[in-house]
């Protein structure tokens, strides 16, 4: 066994170097196109050569150079900042976007080591541990983490997900002495398959939104590719565990709590309440927030024009300068005929009025509508400012449709009636914020569990207050290693990475079937390679796709493109995906061993997603 493990190593570096050499030729296509481009243009260094030499970078000095990860990650994310162009600002854009990425992630890793370490010391994930050996038996114990992890990540984002469930891996290894790494990878299978398949993930519920696929079909055939997709990676964990056993290592520098007596383990359900107290709460925030987004109240109703004669007579006025006319009138959303209506010379007539409505609710979901040229000397309405200040990518359809609404409101008031936002639903939802946040609902989460190890061990305040600590100095170096990651991350995107990648794909026009599926998730798997984020992959990626599809005769349901777009967005986790880190860091694992073990899970993962994706079109197409 041995030998055999000593030859998987030696094969998946082989393989890794491989995929790295294979990935550069693939792309040299694009770098002799962008050759041309760039002496045109003055010169500067191709967004693919830059995105092949961070990746390079990041592997020669961990792997080669044995660097810490953090360093290797903020130096090579400077690389790439400066071949970016921007030399000068370069560090300071690496230390905003590092920050940026703390702030995101350093609040919940910090809870989620304290919750850790009180469960353990507590003994409330042996207890919760015995509890599923009862129940299941030692040998599905593995099943019952990837069922967890698998129902969990479907309302709860999945880092939050494997933080919560890692203690109970922990304290399996402890009572069994074996299968550590299975145990991790069971959890990371299930949560990982269902963040990127199965809405009300912002990732799919997004990727539903961009092809037209209604929520409930996003969930049912997501729900459905997802659970054999499950059952493989299950497999595979099994396998790599095998092959390549791996010890538990201790988190921090103290060293794992001996065994408590069961007479002393705290109860199944105080035991469970800092793992189902945060999903509980996050839980009801994502439900809320669906259900008052679902009204879509800022959709146009032909009875929000009073006169669309005259409100069209004024948009093709106004289209012929710099204003908002003039994008709504550009914008990819129109059908031809819906275009003509609008902007052509032919009054309206009633019948054709519905029309002219939809098609002008499907330009307000045009992120890009805004532009300062189009509105210099319009005082914009501070909900419309907050709103063109977040994340456009990310954006939920709702929220962009009521972004450009306003703008719409602002500019042609006399024609547009005001819209009302807040509902009962949207109330409830508001009022669902602060405890449904994530960050919020783990402080409260690690109060708890505080509360119970200090009751359960009968501690003081001083010697739980040296617990807790410790448990913060071991995340310290997670916290420093996932936003050093993010900052690598940023910088690709930065040097316009995706946009390269969008490029490539955005001409493939002509192509359906299973073409069109595996179409789908190449792009999604190029984007997170790229950038690392399995969300802004299956964004950007889906609508690449809708753009590709768009008009053409499919043969299937194109809920089928949404999964295989999300199988590909699992492809290629990295050193530039925060993911990747979690797991390494919270497992106790090396970068080495992440790379054996993660990345090719979720290479498992992918594929098989996109195999049951073709399997279902194929056989249950749900077309018509």
């Amino acid at each position: 066994m041995n030998q055999l493990a000593s030859r998987f190593r030696c094969g998946m570096t082989k393989l890794l170097s491989f995929s790295l050499t294979l990935f550069a030729v693939l792309a040299s296509p694009a770098f002799a196109m962008a050759a041309d481009a760039a002496e045109s243009s003055g010169g500067g260094v191709h967004p693919l050569a830059i995105l092949v030499i961070g990746i390079v970078a990041v592997l020669a000095l961990i792997i080669g150079a044995r660097l810490n990860a953090f360093l290797a990650l903020i130096i090579a994310a400077l690389i790439v900042s400066m071949l970016s162009g921007d030399i000068g600002g370069s560090i300071g854009n690496v230390t905003a976007a590092f920050g940026s990425s703390a702030g995101g992630i350093g609040v919940v890793i910090a809870m989620a080591a304290i919750i850790g370490k009180c469960m353990l010391d507590s003994g409330a994930a042996d207890r919760i541990v015995r509890a599923s050996l009862d129940v299941f038996g030692e040998k599905k114990s593995g099943s019952a983490l990837m069922g967890s992890g698998f129902l969990l990540a479907i309302p709860v984002f999945f880092d939050t997900v494997f933080y919560l469930l890692v203690p109970l891996a922990r304290s399996l290894f402890r009572r069994t002495n074996a299968r550590y790494l299975y145990y991790l990878l069971a959890i990371a299978t299930g949560g990982a398959i269902t963040h990127t398949l199965v809405p009300p993930t912002p990732g799919p519920l997004l990727v539903g939104a961009n092809l037209g696929v209604d929520v409930g079909m996003m969930m049912l055939i997501g729900a459905a590719v997802a659970f054999p997709s499950a059952i493989v990676g299950l497999i595979c964990s099994n396998l790599i565990d095998k092959i390549m056993p791996i010890p538990m290592r201790p988190l921090g520098s103290g060293k794992e709590p001996d065994p408590i007596p069961e007479d002393q383990l705290p109860s199944l359900w105080v035991s469970l309440m800092p793992v189902l107290l945060p999903v509980v709460l996050i839980s009801m925030g994502t439900i809320a927030n669906t259900l008052a987004d679902a009204e879509d109240r800022a959709q146009l109703a032909l009875a929000d024009v009073p006169d669309i004669n005259a409100f069209a007579n004024d948009l093709r006025a106004d289209a012929a300068n710099d204003s908002l006319a003039k994008r709504i009138s550009e914008s990819e959303r129109w059908t031809a005929e819906e275009r003509d209506l609008m902007f052509g010379t032919e009054t309206i007539t009633p019948d054709k009025a519905e029309t002219v409505i939809s098609g002008l609710n499907n330009v307000l979901l045009d992120k890009g509508l805004y532009s300062e040229s189009a509105f210099l000397g319009v005082a914009l309405p501070d909900t419309a400012k907050k709103l063109l200040g977040g994340n456009l990518v990310r954006m939920k359809n709702c929220d962009a449709r009521r972004m450009n609404r306003l703008l719409l409101e602002t500019v042609y008031a006399k024609h547009v009636k005001t819209h009302e936002w807040n509902s009962p639903k949207r109330s409830i939802a508001n009022s669902l914020t602060l405890p449904s946040n994530a960050n919020f609902a783990l402080i409260l989460a690690a109060g708890v569990a505080m509360w119970m190890l200090k009751n359960a061990r009968k501690m003081t305040l001083s010697k739980m207050a040296a617990d807790v600590e410790e448990a913060l100095m071991s995340a310290g170096m997670i916290i420093l290693i996932t936003a050093a990651g993010g900052a690598f991350g940023a910088m690709l995107s930065q040097a316009k990475v995706g946009d390269e990648v969008e490029k490539l794909f955005s001409g493939s026009g002509g192509v359906g079937g299973v073409k069109l599926l595996l179409l789908a998730f190449a792009v999604a798997a190029v984007l997170k390679v790229a950038q690392g984020s399995s969300t802004v992959a299956m964004i950007v990626g889906s609508g690449i796709v809708a753009s590709i599809a768009s008009g053409q005769s499919l043969g299937y349901h194109p809920v089928y493109l949404g999964t295989a777009v999300g199988s590909g967005s699992l492809i290629g986790s990295w050193m530039n995906d925060s993911g990747f880190w979690v797991f390494t860091k919270m497992g106790g694992l090396t970068e080495a061993e992440g790379l054996k073990s993660w990345t090719i899970l979720l290479l498992v993962l992918g594929v098989a997603g996109l195999g049951f994706t073709i399997l279902l079109s194929t056989i249950m197409p749900l077309a018509g």
